[in-house]
């Protein structure tokens, strides 16, 4: 099946007219604060290599796409359409649908190409570094001490 995976996801990155791109590199922010809050029409991958936590709310569930989250500790339904992950080593990947997603932890990597909303956040006054980000092809940049809110990923924003 992981075989499946990667051809599948590669396929579904491809952008449309319209769409943006996020890519968010070694992202970390405060304990209790997301680094990520996305809510996207498209395609997102991406993985967690320390302790941290993904949400995903899939808004689209009657669609034949299904987030997917491989690596996790634990996890828990919060609510009809959505799930939580915790653990190291996590990787996911939400593609076809809508979906808010939310990431809380560090070591963040992700890639997302479609239309929406997103907020990040970093850690402020940090000596090691945060991470980076680069928005619809932007030069990357550290990601900001606090957080930038709504964003827009694309030319026509759905959400």
């Amino acid at each position: 099946m992981l075989a499946l995976a990667a051809p599948a996801a590669a396929w579904a990155m491809t952008q449309a007219p319209g769409d943006g791109t996020l890519v968010v590199k070694n992202g970390a922010a405060p304990h209790g604060v997301p680094v990520v809050t996305l809510i996207v029409t498209g395609a997102a991958i991406g993985r967690v290599t320390n302790l941290g936590t993904i949400v995903i709310d899939d808004s689209t569930p009657n669609d034949p796409f299904s987030p997917e989250v491989t690596g996790y500790d634990w996890h828990k339904d919060t609510s009809g359409t959505a799930t939580k992950w915790t653990g190291t080593n996590m990787k996911f990947r939400a593609v076809g649908g809508t979906y808010k997603i939310t990431i809380y932890g560090s070591g963040i990597d992700m890639s997302v190409v479609g239309r929406g909303f997103v907020t990040l956040s970093g850690i402020p006054d940090t000596t090691s570094g945060d991470g980076t980000y680069s928005l619809n092809g932007d030069p990357s940049r550290s990601l900001p001490a606090t957080p930038l809110v709504k964003l827009t990923l694309g030319t026509s924003p759905t959400g």
